[in-house]
C-alpha cells in the first residue's frame, strides 16, 4: 500500500477521545460487577453471609473489601491507559505487590498476637480451596465482558492490558465474594484472596496476547 493512498484512507480519521474511552472502561467495569454479581447468586452453595449485618461492624470485612477493591481499581485504571494505542502503565507492575506488601505487614502482627500453634489454622481458615475456587471461577464472566469492551480500544501492549484486566476482574469478583466469606484472618487475605485474584491476573495476561488483538 503506497503513501499517498495511506494518507487518503486516514484524512478523514479523528482520534478517540479520551472521554470515551474512560465511558467504555466505566461500562464495562459496571457490567462486569453485574455479571458477576449474578454468577456469586447463581452458584449453588454461595450466599451473602447471614451475619453481613454484623460482619460491616466488625474490621476484618472491610480489610477484606479494601483489599480486594484496591486491586480493582489499579487494574481498571491500568486499563484506561492501556486501551489506547501505544498506552503503556508500568504502575501495574510495582503497585499490586506494594498494595499486598502493606496488607502482609498487617498479617505479620495479626499472627504475632497468636500463639504459634494457632498460625496454621489463622492462614488456612476453614475455606481456603473453596476461596480461591470461587474467586477464579466468579472472574471468568468478568474478564468475559472486559475483554468485550477492551477490544473496542486498541491496546498495543497485550500482555500488559491483559494483566490490568485480570486484575480489575479478579478484584471484583474478590469483593462479591467477601460477602459471603466467614474468614476473618488477615492472613487468610493476603495468601488466599491474594492467590485467587493473581490466578485472574495471570489468565487475563496469557489470553490478552491473543484475545485483545486488532
Amino acid at each position: 500500500m503506497n503513501d499517498p493512498l495511506i494518507d487518503t484512507l486516514a484524512a478523514g480519521l479523528e482520534p478517540v477521545r479520551r472521554r470515551r474511552f474512560s465511558y467504555w472502561i466505566a461500562t464495562g467495569v459496571g457490567a462486569g460487577l453485574a455479571v458477576g454479581a449474578l454468577a456469586f447468586w447463581l452458584a449453588p452453595d454461595l450466599a451473602v453471609r447471614p451475619d453481613i449485618g454484623t460482619a460491616i461492624l466488625d474490621i476484618p470485612f472491610w480489610m477484606k473489601v479494601a483489599f480486594t477493591l484496591t486491586i480493582a481499581i489499579v487494574g481498571s485504571f491500568g486499563l484506561l491507559r492501556l486501551v489506547r494505542p501505544s498506552g503503556r502503565s508500568k504502575a501495574l507492575i510495582w503497585i499490586p505487590p506494594a498494595i499486598w506488601a502493606v496488607f502482609a505487614l498487617m498479617a505479620a502482627r495479626d499472627l504475632a498476637t497468636h500463639p504459634v500453634d494457632l498460625w496454621g489454622a489463622r492462614i488456612l481458615g476453614e475455606t481456603a480451596l473453596r476461596c480461591v475456587t470461587y474467586i477464579a471461577l466468579i472472574s471468568v464472566p468478568i474478564l468475559a465482558v472486559l475483554t468485550l469492551v477492551v477490544r473496542r480500544g486498541a491496546p498495543t501492549e497485550l500482555t500488559q492490558a491483559g494483566w490490568a484486566l485480570g486484575l480489575a476482574a479478579g478484584g471484583m469478583s474478590a469483593t462479591i465474594y467477601a460477602l459471603g466469606c466467614p474468614e476473618a484472618s488477615p492472613v487468610f487475605l493476603i495468601v488466599w484472596y491474594a492467590l485467587g485474584i493473581a490466578l485472574a491476573g495471570a489468565a487475563g495476561a496469557l489470553g490478552g496476547r491473543y484475545l485483545l488483538r486488532w
